[in-house]
């Protein structure tokens, strides 16, 4: 028997919606898939029928950032037949049975436009988008001139998209950010020892920036600070890790004095089979919470400024530690980023007026970390 494809599976979802919703409609042999004619010839003429018909599938391309073993996506287009029971004892012809049934399916797909595709075992894959798609006259007859001597009957048609082939892997999409991007220009051909000649590096850089603290809801700022031995230490906001996986890192947080921040991680990463853990989020930092005090050290006669990060002036005081999360250590990571973010929690009165206390969680900016693991 052959194996189930993602369209197969999309014909059959669209089956099951429009036998679910129309009540008329309760029986597989009523609605069936396939083409007309062969429907047509094997219809109980004294119920309602519904066919389908994939009378064209459309290949839509291949994601730019694809692997071989990442799947294709096709449009499935399907005309909806609709053949009526002429029921004698209500007066109502076949004619008009044929409307209440495009019209209840034109109703069912509006209503739910989206199909989840899977692959057996409630894992969704991709999503469909049930579209109506509009066919002229030229197009309708030429779809009906194939079946024979079989008459036209009412019919609407439906694109759906985007299917994916093959659907044994579930589609991923790409991680929030890649590695830092590269701008190149001139002659490709470069000679040897030039690798870098007209090569500009576009990895963002960290610029001054102060927080307005008088603000009940003001908002952290987080950057990584690079120690780089015999040279004074840099701010990153982009930055990758090269072994060393359980360390301690150091960051720079800004805020307001006196004020405790949790840094959370969000976690992405693919495993050595080329399956993808994609972004775990809300995870705690190991570090102790009570390490993340934005505290000015008793007595120094240093200015001390809480709310600012300024990569020419990197203060000691308000560098606290944090660790990657667990996940990136483990044997079966081929490759991984961490988005890491701290969080101010803000405690107000909601609705104002109300007596009410709610604490919102208010986020800083993110801080990328990517590298490769332990089985890259």
């Amino acid at each position: 028997m052959l194996p189930v494809s993602a369209l197969s599976d999309a014909a059959n979802k669209l089956r099951g919606l429009l036998l679910s919703q129309i009540d008329d409609i309760e029986e597989i042999k009523q609605l069936k898939i396939g083409h007309p004619k062969e429907t047509f010839d094997d219809m109980d003429s004294d119920l309602n029928n519904l066919n389908l018909f994939f009378y064209n599938i459309r290949f839509d391309g291949y994601p730019a950032d694809g692997l071989s073993d990442d799947p294709f996506y096709v449009r499935l287009y399907c005309l909806i037949t609709a053949v009526g029971a002429n029921n004698v004892s209500t007066a109502i012809s076949a004619g008009e049975n044929d409307l209440r049934l495009i019209g209840e399916v034109m109703r069912v797909l509006h209503e739910h436009p989206i199909l989840s595709i899977d692959r057996g075992d409630n894992v969704e894959i991709a999503q469909l988008q049930i579209i109506p798609h509009l066919l002229d006259l030229d197009n309708l007859n030429h779809i009906w001139s194939t079946q024979g001597d079989t008459a036209y009957r009412l019919s609407v048609a439906y694109e759906m998209s985007l299917a994916p082939v093959a659907m044994a892997i579930a589609a991923e999409p790409s991680p929030l950010v890649a590695t830092p991007q590269m701008l190149s220009w001139g002659a490709m051909n470069r000679l040897m020892n030039e690798d870098k000649a007209g090569v500009i590096s576009l990895k963002p850089g960290v610029e001054y920036f102060e927080i307005d603290t008088d603000r009940e809801d003001w908002v952290p700022h987080i950057s990584y600070v690079e120690q780089i031995l015999a040279s004074p230490p840099e701010l990153q906001n982009v930055f990758k890790i090269e072994g060393g996986l359980t360390r301690e890192l150091d960051i720079l947080v800004a805020g307001k004095e006196n004020a405790t921040l949790q840094l959370v991680w969000n976690v992405w990463r693919r495993k050595v089979d080329h399956s993808i853990v994609a972004w775990r989020e809300g995870i705690p930092d190991q570090v102790p919470p009570q390490e993340k005090e934005i505290s000015n050290a008793p007595g120094s006669a240093v200015p001390f400024f809480p709310n600012r990060i300024d990569p020419d002036d990197i203060d000691s005081r308000r560098i606290v530690k944090a660790k990657l999360p667990d996940d990136i250590a483990l044997a079966d990571t081929k490759a991984w980023q961490a988005v890491l973010y701290a969080v101010h929690e803000w405690e107000h009165e909601e609705p104002l007026g109300s007596g009410n206390r709610v604490v919102t969680g208010i986020i800083s900016n993110p801080v990328l970390f990517y590298g490769i693991g332990v089985g890259g």
